[in-house]
């Protein structure tokens, strides 16, 4: 068998469409991104862990690492004009085997309505073609209608509810699966 060729990454300045870009986290983005990790109700639709500040800062080194291994490579989204924080983003879970990544995304209250999470969706997606990879998935919390809208209007198509998936807390998920494909 050939050995995968598709690995996790994006350019230091990151990827955009103009009116998002999304590029890897740095220090700098600690303090504003921190809120998130507190709020139950982001944390929930994001996938978040609870992090502390310290907690938050001390997984900043191994970041490459994750991303290398094609585990996790988390991503802030940026206004694309004045470069403020709207929310994260990842691509997870790479099987480079398989060419199969997920993505995930969040956004804070005063981002959301504006379209930002579908660009986001999609701009992941596509850099994700790029790298090689044939199918793209996202995991939606059963309920989370308005995540379901963002993956419909980025492309993506509903395959059906995905039962008890694990959550950074340790307890179980009901989640819908979306999948996109190249030239979709």
């Amino acid at each position: 068998m050939p050995e995968p060729t598709v690995r996790l990454s994006i350019p230091d300045h990151g990827i955009r469409d103009g009116d998002v870009s999304v590029r890897p986290i740095s220090s700098d983005d600690v303090d504003e991104l921190l809120p998130a990790f507190a709020d139950p109700e982001l944390r929930a639709a994001g996938n978040l862990p609870n992090f502390s500040r310290e907690k938050f800062v001390a997984t900043l080194p191994h970041l490459a690492s994750l991303a290398a291994s094609g585990r996790l490579l988390p991503l802030v989204v940026t206004d694309g004009e004045s470069g403020g924080i709207l929310g994260g983003a990842a691509l997870h879970h790479l099987d480079a085997e398989r060419e199969i990544i997920e993505i995930g995304y969040w956004l804070f209250p005063h981002a959301r309505g504006r379209g930002v999470a579908t660009r986001v969706a999609r701009l992941l997606a596509e850099h994700a073609f790029s790298l090689g990879v044939q199918r793209v998935a996202a995991y939606v919390n059963v309920d989370n209608d308005a995540s379901d809208r963002v993956l419909e209007r980025a492309g993506f198509t509903r395959e059906g509810v995905v039962r008890s998936l694990p959550k950074p807390e340790g307890t179980r998920v009901d989640k819908t699966l979306y999948s996109l494909l190249p030239g979709e």
